[in-house]
């Protein structure tokens, strides 16, 4: 019974700093969202979405339509959503409060982490009064603090210092029912993040090989059902869960940034903008960091750590081989820092960055964590675990009028949790009237929502695939749309979401492509029931085609300021052929090319067996540079200038990210400016396999020299070919007749004359 009344206590106290923490949100908690757009608006929107609308439990259709999306990659928070919509569905609507749920238990995961720092240092036998406000500084100071504002899913910190606990006390004493615990604690952590999921074997795995079971002494009669719970279970279940459900065979297995997102060693151990630290602005020079990358563990972690630094290399210069592991008088606690360093070292890109990068072919499923920065999470619980059990430590041995000095240590740890999340309250307290209204309303907007199949919100976006980022044109129209597809049930065709299908993507991002030929996706849609368009009728950066498409639409209602459109799927697939009308009429009675300030390439000369039109192509160098273009733009008079060509499997992985580098000067070599570019950020249309790529590049001086490169091709980037080389003065039309079609400015047309239409 004390136990249970120290314990209450101590949870009271977590609820209060979380309290304090949290500020204004909890008074209006089911109204409050802790984030106004990107990853974390989308995941409000995703996971209503799923408990309102979804039929299926493992399937999400809010984006993507027609094919929708495993409610893994969605952003969907499955165990959230899924309990609610059970819940909701078989005992008693809670429904109407997913808000309020999905907000506080993020907000309980911190007060239940102090908790469980606290119980890890009662395992270690630190006093009450210690453990508790050392747990309530480590927790505050928790670099996933900062993910409350977005990464939902990753910002429960009480993740990492619960497998750490239950290790020590698996290691203390080993039972069946302590395993199913860890198994249950495993598997929920693991379904609500994939970076948990690997945390999660990576610990429990090591601490089973410290275990040495292939020793003849190791008793697996007696071991052999926890190694099943703890391992195998989890190995089996997660990753059937995630990935093979729902099989997608092209998502990415190369996603973008996995050095890029990486931690450094000031990241971890310095703090700039710490008052205390000020004084390094001038003295040295601190990198730009990624907020990825950041997990500062404290001032007074970075003091032990060097201390013991120095105490690592003075008995390995010694020879006390001994001694040279050993930090703490807790085995198990030695092993899991020197595993939580061996992660640090990951997490700062180690051993790629040394030019090793062609180890990454062989991590497999590893790479699909690009945020490897993350990875230094570990290292902070462990580091500070360490640092002040070494502190007490050492305290205990001092006369009781002496331990008064412990108030320098545990008051630099608070003010540094303070000053990590006192503002934090700020960025967590938003509003999202339009969200608000669509989640908590019965009302629809003045429309027959069964005469629509979906909503193609205009400035569309595509992201998620790693291979095409398309951005909403306008900040802010984003959360606009996904209140209207939460208020009506309609998908949206747009897309944000992670690790989508390559080949998915393609397909609805052709729509707002040029429209060289049929839309493939088309055939997917039900042509009995129209498309809603959703429209931001302030927005000046939406592209041409979705211009095009407002225009074949018939206006409806407006919402928000919005403008709601009916498009019929039969007058958007005329779509290629009105573009195809629109742009041959522009240059009416337009001969063939013949000559001129212009320069085309086929690659006729070299046949290849893949060609966009004719015979031959230009098959990149996967090691070395290629060039498509070294010279002088011939008779020119313009100061810009369009270059173009197609490239073959833009719809594969890894291909659309190839880049293009450009440089120009006055003489051969001299080089003035450079431009470069991926494939993907200015592909303008797609035909079959192919895409076109197209740059306007500007000039110095009309004579400028020219070179233009595809750089060393990304690693399984596979054979890859480039067609059509054009290069002309941009206000210059270039037309070629190729038997049944027209090559005009690079664009392929059906050869049918303009009167026949």
């Amino acid at each position: 019974m004390k136990k249970f009344t120290e314990y209450i206590v101590v949870v009271a106290v977590g609820l209060l700093f979380t309290y304090l923490f949290a500020g204004d949100v909890v008074k209006n908690i089911n109204h409050r969202y802790f984030a106004q757009s990107g990853d974390g608006a989308k995941d409000y929107y995703a996971t209503f979405y799923h408990i309102k609308h979804d039929k299926s439990y493992i399937h999400s259709n809010s984006m993507n339509y027609p094919f929708g999306e495993s409610i893994f990659f969605a952003g969907s928070q499955p165990i959230v959503s899924n309990t609610v919509k059970f819940i909701s569905q078989n005992i008693y609507d809670v429904s109407p409060y997913t808000v309020a749920i999905h907000n506080l238990l993020i907000l309980i995961s911190i007060a239940l982490t102090v908790l469980v720092i606290y119980l890890i240092f009662k395992h270690l036998n630190l006093p009450i009064w210690y453990s508790l406000l050392v747990a309530i500084g480590i927790t505050f100071l928790s670099p996933q603090i900062d993910r409350i504002g977005g990464h939902f899913a990753l910002s429960y910190t009480i993740v990492l210092p619960l497998f750490i606990l239950l290790l020590l006390k698996f290691d203390r004493q080993k039972s069946i029912g302590l395993s199913v615990l860890i198994l249950f604690a495993g598997m929920w952590a693991s379904i609500t993040h994939g970076y948990f999921f690997t945390f999660y074997m990576v610990m429990f795995l090591a601490y089973w090989l410290w275990q040495k079971p292939w020793r003849k002494e190791f008793e697996w009669r007696k071991q052999w059902l926890h190694v099943v719970l703890q391992i195998a279970i989890p190995l089996i279940v997660v990753p059937t869960l995630i990935l093979y459900i729902e099989p997608v065979e092209d998502r990415t297995t190369w996603p973008w940034g996995f050095l890029f997102y990486r931690a450094f060693p000031e990241s971890v151990f310095l703090s700039p903008g710490r008052p205390y630290w000020g004084w390094l602005n001038s003295l040295v020079k601190i990198r730009n960091l990624q907020w990825e990358g950041i997990a500062y563990v404290g001032l007074v972690s970075t003091i032990i750590f060097l201390i013991g630094l120095f105490s690592f290399i003075k008995n390995a210069v010694n020879r006390r081989w001994g001694k040279t592991l050993t930090i703490t008088s807790q085995p198990l606690m030695d092993r899991l820092f020197w595993l939580s360093f061996l992660l640090l070292l990951f997490s700062f890109g180690i051993p790629f960055i040394f030019k090793m990068e062609f180890l990454l072919e062989y991590l497999g499923p590893i790479r699909q964590f690009r945020g490897i920065g993350r990875f230094a999470w570990l290292f902070y619980y462990t580091m500070n675990i360490v640092a002040f059990y070494l502190i007490w430590q050492k305290a205990k041995g001092y006369k009781p009028v002496y331990r008064i000095l412990l108030v320098i240590p545990i008051t630099i740890l608070l003010y540094d949790a303070w000053f990590h999340s006192k503002s934090q309250n700020h960025f967590i307290n938003n509003s999202l009237p339009e969200l608000d209204y669509a989640f908590h309303s019965n009302s629809k907007p003045n429309i027959n929502i069964d005469e629509f199949q979906a909503i193609m919100p205009i400035p569309f976006f595509s992201v998620g695939s790693e291979n095409y980022w398309h951005e909403s044109a306008c900040f802010g129209s984003m959360v606009k749309m996904y209140a209207l597809s939460q208020l009506t049930g309609l998908p949206l065709n747009a897309t944000y979401t992670s690790r989508s299908s390559v080949w998915q993507c393609v397909e609805n991002l052709n729509l707002i492509m040029e429209p060289l030929q049929e839309y493939p996706v088309l055939k997917y849609y039900n042509h009995g029931k129209d498309i809603l368009l959703f429209v931001d009728p302030h927005c000046d950066q939406i592209n041409q085609n979705e211009r095009r498409i407002i225009t074949i639409s018939t206006p409806i209602d407006t919402l928000w300021g919005y403008e709601l459109r009916r498009l019929k799927v039969a007058d958007l697939a005329k779509l290629p052929e009105v573009y195809r009308n629109e742009y041959l009429n522009a240059t009416p009675g337009m001969a063939d090319t013949i000559s001129g300030n212009y320069y085309f390439q086929e690659f006729e000369s070299t046949p290849t067996p893949l060609a966009f039109t004719g015979n031959g192509a230009l098959k990149i160098n996967r090691r070395g540079y290629t060039n498509l273009y070294w010279g002088r733009l011939p008779n020119n008079s313009s100061s810009e200038i369009t270059v173009s060509f197609w490239v073959n499997r833009m719809k594969a992985d890894i291909v659309p990210r190839n880049r293009i580098e450009i440089v120009t000067g006055k003489e051969e070599g001299k080089w003035e400016t450079w431009n470069g570019f991926g494939f993907m950020e200015k592909t303008k249309a797609f035909w079959n396999d192919w895409a076109l790529v197209e740059y306007n590049l500007k000039l110095n001086n009309p004579s400028d020299f020219i070179c233009i490169s595809v750089a060393p091709l990304l690693a399984k980037s596979g054979d890859v070919y480039i067609d059509n080389v054009l290069i002309k003065p941009s206000n210059f039309n270039v037309k070629f007749v190729m038997g049944d079609f027209v090559l005009l400015n690079n664009r392929l047309f059906n050869n049918i004359s303009i009167g026949s239409d």
